[in-house]
């Protein structure tokens, strides 16, 4: 067989599966884009928009990594019950004192994270974890935690913590592993 044809034939071939490598590659990038946007949601475009498609999608999977390291786990009836009063017990402060009801809802979402075994020191930390099992959730988590922190420079106004109660609401009920819609029902 005539030497050119050979490195031709091989050259050909070498293409060919540089294709197919190069069409496969690109298939599992497109799945594993549309696996992230269909887990983390709205999430996905807010981290793609800060980081950049690449290390937006690396800093995602890294919180689906960090997240199955945790030991997260359910609450107990009792538990919840008890979180359940501390709720009731801090919505009722926020009729009377408004900035202190709210401190009081963003301490207890804390607590319940913490008692569920998701990191609580830092709050970007908690975000990110809460982004994972609860990305519907998070940018409202984020708002209600911002409206709470600006009590220490002054106060929000009274709609903006009204808004950030029941933000807090609705993941403190997802924390807690339910709740009643109609007491959440977004306003």
């Amino acid at each position: 067989m005539d030497p050119v044809l050979i490195i031709v034939v091989v050259a050909a071939v070498v293409l060919v599966l540089g294709i197919v490598l190069v069409v496969v590659a690109r298939s599992r990038s497109r799945s594993r884009r549309a696996a992230l946007r269909s887990q983390f949601g709205d999430e996905y475009d807010r981290v793609v928009g800060e980081y950049g498609q690449r290390d937006g999608e690396r800093e995602l999977r890294a919180r689906l990594k960090r997240r199955r390291e945790l030991e997260v786990r359910e609450l107990e009836g009792s538990e919840r019950d008890r979180f359940g009063q501390a709720w009731d017990t801090a919505q009722s402060t926020f009729v009377e004192q408004p900035s202190t009801g709210l401190r009081d809802a963003d301490l207890l979402v804390q607590q319940v994270m913490r008692e569920r075994g998701y990191p609580t020191e830092r709050f970007e930390e908690r975000a990110k974890m809460i982004s994972v099992d609860h990305p519907d959730l998070v940018e409202r988590y984020r708002s209600a935690h911002r409206t709470a922190t600006e009590l220490e420079n002054g106060s929000p106004g009274t709609e903006d913590m009204r808004q950030a109660m029941v933000d807090h609401r609705y993941l403190f009920d997802a924390l807690l592993g339910g709740g009643d819609a109609n007491r959440t029902r977004r306003l």
